[in-house]
């Protein structure tokens, strides 16, 4: 089994831009960040795509309340509880607006603490890194960056220094051992554990009608038709006070981790209560990180029709940009619905793991290509030249051509869409990697026949008598 994934914390006071540089790291956008409620203000986590290393990225949102000397008390404890539990931290503080009180009492909790600790100096865009970085060295961080998160600048050095010894995110991933990993994702008593007991037949996870209950994955292999599975349940239970630490408290990183090490995912949905704003967060994290899903809508018997096609509607709208993922309507308790569930878990591992062959991966491009052309760019028609397997879960298509940083996300999504369809791959999401074909005559010159060189001295010298 791999390894749990580093957690690396962003902490500082409000305003100092820890949301922009957690959106810098995690590359990602508000819909796809995991907001976990319980907290002064929810924290954030994420996947890091900076760097090599696979990492989780907590952003502790609320080290703040309405002022500066409330860090004293409540607010500096729950920071420092995050950085004890955190692998390494990122200590955020506002270059432009200078040293004050609370950075100094927060830096002197986050020193004791003995985590691996670096201090961005952030909104030094124009400034003068080391006249901006000066006065904050009195805080006693040996590692000091003068960053924008804004722009990007000195984030990547600042992550690398931090980072550069994790291993890479690859190491995280499920093995391949010829088991199917199965990942059960979903909020709180939306019926997970039922439905595990269900499939194992047997009460192998206890289950309570309590939401919000610290959870733990626990793992269970079985065999079905003579198939091997091993389903990863986010749902065992444990006392909150025994639980180990603050980042592992967040239902959000232990998906994530369950997810590194699954191929399938089933998103459970609670019908009686229709779709969530946890439930499109948690979709949208299964999402970003390529796994295989399918969904599942349990409690489905207690509903009436108009319910039911309520459902069905919302679930149209509010899962749109995961229309490649099956939809299952079951009942955990009684049973009805389950058995279909192995069908499409099959159909989409089979999807997400299948290879395909450059020939036919170019004729597909090309096939695209002739229904409808690329957009021009500044007059140039942009071109797509070949296409091959980059990837697998998610199957990964890189395609080579030219000016195709131009081209625009509404092709990018028709490519997507038109490869989906065509190879049949149901239940997965598939991805785009564009490559800027090389020039081969690139700093080349010419090499000149006998007939062309006498030619240029002909040339030369008819230039010369004009003179």
């Amino acid at each position: 089994m791999p390894a749990r994934r580093p957690t690396l914390a962003i902490i500082g006071r409000p305003n100092v831009g820890k949301s922009t540089l957690f959106n810098r790291i995690t590359r990602s956008r508000a819909a796809l960040v995991a907001d976990v409620p319980g907290l002064t203000r929810d924290p954030k986590v994420g996947i890091g795509r900076l760097g090599e290393a696979g990492y989780i990225v907590v952003d502790t949102g609320g080290i703040d309340e309405t002022s500066d000397d409330v860090l004293a008390g409540r607010v500096a404890e729950h920071a420092l509880a995050v950085a004890r539990d955190c692998d390494a931290a990122i200590f955020v503080v506002d270059g432009r607006a200078g040293l004050n009180a609370a950075d100094e009492l927060l830096a002197a909790e986050l020193r004791r603490a003995g985590v691996a600790l670096a201090l961005a100096v952030n909104k030094a865009e124009g400034l003068d890194g080391a006249l901006v970085t000066a006065e904050f060295r009195r805080l006693g961080i040996a590692a000091v960056f003068a960053i924008s998160a804004a722009h990007g600048d000195g984030v990547a050095a600042l992550v690398e220094h931090l980072t550069g010894s994790w291993p890479p995110a690859s190491s995280y991933l499920a093995e391949d051992d010829g088991r199917t990993r199965i990942a059960v994702v979903g909020r709180p008593n939306v019926g997970k554990s039922t439905l595990v007991n269900r499939v194992l037949g047997e009460e192998r996870m206890i289950t309570y009608d309590l939401p919000g209950t610290t959870r733990d994955s626990v793992d269970a292999d079985f065999e079905r038709h003579g198939r091997a599975y091993t389903i990863i349940d986010t749902a065992g239970l444990r006392r909150k006070s025994r639980t180990e630490g603050v980042a592992e408290k967040f239902s959000a990183v232990q998906t994530l981790q369950a997810l590194d090490r699954a191929q399938v995912v089933l998103l459970v949905l609670d019908a009686r209560d229709g779709i969530t704003e946890q439930d499109v967060t948690l979709l949208g994290m299964v999402v970003e990180s390529g796994r295989a899903l399918v969904v599942v809508v349990n409690k489905w018997d207690g509903l009436d029709a108009d319910q039911r096609q309520r459902i069905k509607s919302e679930l149209d709208r509010r899962l749109r940009f995961a229309t490649f993922a099956e939809i299952h309507f079951i009942s955990a308790l009684h049973g009805s619905g389950v058995g279909d569930l192995f069908g499409a878990v099959d159909a989409a591992a089979a999807a997400a793991l299948r290879t395909h062959k450059t020939g036919d991966l170019t004729r597909l491009l090309e096939a695209a290509l002739a229904a409808h052309q690329p957009p021009l760019v500044r007059g140039r028609r942009i071109k797509l030249r070949y296409a091959h397997m980059g990837g697998l879960n998610p199957p990964t298509i890189v395609i080579h051509g030219n000016q195709v940083d131009a081209l625009p996300g509404s092709y990018q999504r028709y490519l997507e869409n038109y490869f989906r369809e065509a190879l049949g791959l149901v239940g997965t999401p598939i991805r785009l990697e564009l490559r800027q074909s090389d020039n081969p005559y690139a700093g080349r010159r010419n090499k000149l026949t006998p007939r062309q060189q006498a030619k240029r001295r002909r040339l030369m010298q008819h230039v010369k008598r004009k003179k």
